[in-house]
């Protein structure tokens, strides 16, 4: 999933998606193109919107809840002066660990998943509940018009739930 020789610390803007365990409409509803989340979709964007409060080098873009996958946009850069605009140019010459290193995407997305998960325990019913699916995906946002299309794409995604690559037919909400 990830580029070899990619240092994921490096300043620029990533397109993430996390998705819920099984694909199970786990975060809430769309219903007439919008979105409505339950106790564990508010996490999840309280959580989201975290991130970045908890982390000077990390910025926040563009992210939605659906009902069972998140769709956001990370920016990682130097100092609390980095914009969103700054984009990813070129691979790192270093090699990347086995284990993930502090201030990585990769570190970033574990902790919010993690968060996420223990606040869902706390529910009352949902102790055991698997929130989350193993990993997640990303994409490296190397130019401008990339970033406004990335934009467009999470702003229409609950009118467009329908013809989603995650979406689910016939399969009920699970809280």
């Amino acid at each position: 999933m990830r580029l070899n020789d990619y240092d994921y610390r490096q300043n620029g803007a990533y397109f993430v998606t996390v998705c819920a365990y099984r694909h199970a409409n786990l975060f809430g509803s769309i219903e007439d193109g919008v979105m409505t989340p339950n106790a564990i979709g508010r996490i999840i964007a309280e959580e989201w919107r975290k991130t970045a409060e908890l982390r000077p080098y990390v910025g926040l873009d563009g992210f939605v809840v659906m009902p069972n996958h998140l769709h956001g946009i990370i920016a990682m850069f130097d100092d609390e002066q980095g914009a969103i605009q700054q984009v990813a140019t070129a691979a790192s010459n270093s090699r990347r660990s086995k284990t993930l290193q502090a201030r990585s995407l990769g570190a970033i997305v574990g902790r919010f998943k993690g968060k996420v998960t223990r606040r869902s325990h706390e529910l009352p019913g949902y102790r055991d509940l698997v929130v989350w699916q193993r990993n997640y995906y990303e994409h490296i946002i190397r130019s401008e018009k990339s970033l406004q299309a990335i934009r467009e794409y999470i702003a229409m995604n609950p009118s467009r739930w329908a013809e989603d690559s995650y979406y689910t037919p016939g399969v009920p909400d699970c809280i």
